[in-house]
């Protein structure tokens, strides 16, 4: 009779720490099949697993992972997650790859919202009630729930694929991810979906159309829309207890379902818009329309801290997340430039161009109630606000806000960020003007998406205060050139 001889390590796995905790031995090592190699130990009966495994190579078995589980771990839990590594870690790691950018995990992660914390080094992941820690080449994974007391950590040296798909495989596991997409599928008629898991939430799937492909004879998706309405309904009839959330596209249909049960606190979700290419020049790059967490936290930033020449010097602000804008616009980085909207401003010395006069408060002689501002004779530098040359009024999103310091200059300015529902999306930032050298410096912190946006505008606003500093030496003492066309006046301006 024919024997089956896996090549495969996935059952010899199950089946070595299977027999290590039935046995209650101390230590156990194995040789599986494919040339791995697994080594556990115990020090006291059902309590912590510590396990070492080996993968062959050509100079021999290659230590690819340690682990340790805490007691609380399920036994088919800890074998799972043991036979992930053996199909996401590399047997030799490039040296180069053994400690991955945390920046590249973070991006190619599947599964879990990535964050930083601050004051603690590494990136964190949060999904649900799990959460993991990666620094260097230590994996960590916490279960949240108070007294589980489920938590493992691993080590090996793995590359930043293998760390992300590894880091999604565990959490998974972990958290039984898997257990509310296996039921709804069950209750499900035969029809053209699928049921998967949710990315963000454990305690969540979706249903979604089997066929992704737009049709040409539906392209605003309302048959997929009244479909998913009809599986709605047959769902909440078997199971009433479950929550239903239609996630509708910027055309109004539904592209999908979302399955929660009623009795675990899990975040809906909205509609964003993001980023999916680096944006080049002239350009905010392409977008496209996802869903995602109404809290969902703010990306991490691993952006190396500039050299300490390029480094600000002013306490420059990033807002922690985006904000809505009622009337916005996104108005694009095409062939426009800053102008500075009309106000009591003149040309005064040192490097900022822009002055008022300094007043004081006295009684106006023909009318003893009331009080005049009387010029004091100084001028000081003035707060000034700037606004795209494309149209008078129109870009309330697009203004920019000029504080003057010494030789720098503080801008404030709202950034495009996409779009969520009716609303526009900006983000808050300041820059630092430096008119000495010459050069827009960007908050350390500014989000990487936002940074090209930045760069751009900021040196929008150097060449509009580059353009005043040359009209006042030519002698013109009130700013005319870098006014916009709708504030220029049909006399210029009076020179000395």
């Amino acid at each position: 009779m024919y024997e089956f001889e896996p090549v495969s390590p996935t059952y010899a796995i199950s089946d070595t720490v299977v027999e290590h905790r039935l046995r209650g031995r101390g230590h156990t090592h194995a040789d599986l099949p494919g040339g791995y190699q697994l080594t556990l130990r115990t020090r006291e009966l059902h309590g912590p697993l510590r396990a070492a495994l080996a993968a062959p190579s050509p100079t021999g078995p290659a230590r690819i992972c340690t682990a340790r589980f805490s007691a609380y771990v399920p036994t088919p839990a800890a074998s799972r997650v043991l036979d992930a590594v053996t199909r996401y870690a590399p047997a030799l790691p490039d040296a180069g790859d053994v400690r991955p950018p945390l920046g590249a995990v973070a991006r190619l992660l599947t599964t879990g919202a990535p964050f930083q914390r601050p004051g603690d080094p590494g990136l964190f992941v949060q999904f649900g009630h799990a959460e993991a820690w990666q620094e260097g080449r230590r994996l960590g994974v916490t279960l949240g729930r108070p007294g589980s007391g489920l938590s493992l950590v691993l080590d090996g040296p793995w590359d930043a694929p293998s760390t992300a798909r590894l880091t999604a495989a565990v959490l998974r596991e972990l958290a039984d991810a898997r257990q509310l997409a296996g039921e709804a599928a069950a209750l499900l008629r035969p029809g053209p979906w699928q049921v998967v898991s949710d990315r963000w939430h454990p305690d969540a799937a979706l249903v979604l159309p089997a066929d992704r492909r737009l049709d040409p004879e539906d392209p605003l998706g309302r048959r997929i829309s009244r479909a998913l309405r009809q599986v709605q309904l047959q769902l909440r009839a078997v199971q009433p207890d479950w929550d239903f959330q239609e996630l509708i596209s910027a055309d109004g249909s539904a592209v999908a379902l979302r399955i929660t049960p009623r009795d675990r606190a899990v975040p809906r979700m909205v509609r964003k818009v993001v980023s999916t290419s680096a944006a080049g020049p002239g350009e905010l790059g392409d977008t496209r329309t996802t869903f995602a967490p109404a809290d969902l936290p703010a990306p991490p930033d691993f952006t190396p801290a500039p050299p300490p020449g390029e480094a600000p010097s002013l306490d420059l602000h990033v807002a922690p997340k985006d904000r809505h804008y009622s009337w916005g616009v996104e108005l694009g980085l095409g062939d426009w430039a800053y102008v500075l909207d009309r106000s009591g401003v003149f040309y005064g010395p040192g490097w900022y161009p822009f002055h008022e006069h300094v007043t004081r408060r006295e009684r106006d002689p023909t009318a003893p109630l009331n009080t005049l501002d009387v010029p004091t004779g100084r001028t000081v530098p003035a707060r000034v606000r700037l606004s795209p040359d494309v149209q008078d009024y129109a870009w309330g999103n697009e203004y920019v806000q000029l504080t003057p310091v010494d030789h720098r200059v503080e801008a404030r300015l709202n950034l495009y960020a996409g779009r969520e529902h009716a609303y526009t999306l900006v983000r808050e930032v300041t820059l630092e003007i430096d008119l000495r050298a010459k050069r827009v410096l960007l908050p350390v912190r500014i989000p990487p998406a936002l940074r090209h946006q930045a760069q751009v505008k900021g040196r929008r606003i150097l060449d509009l205060l580059l353009a005043a500093r040359r009209e006042r030496r030519r002698g013109a003492r009130e700013p005319r050139a870098v006014l916009g066309p709708w504030d220029r006046s049909s006399r210029p301006s009076t020179d000395t």
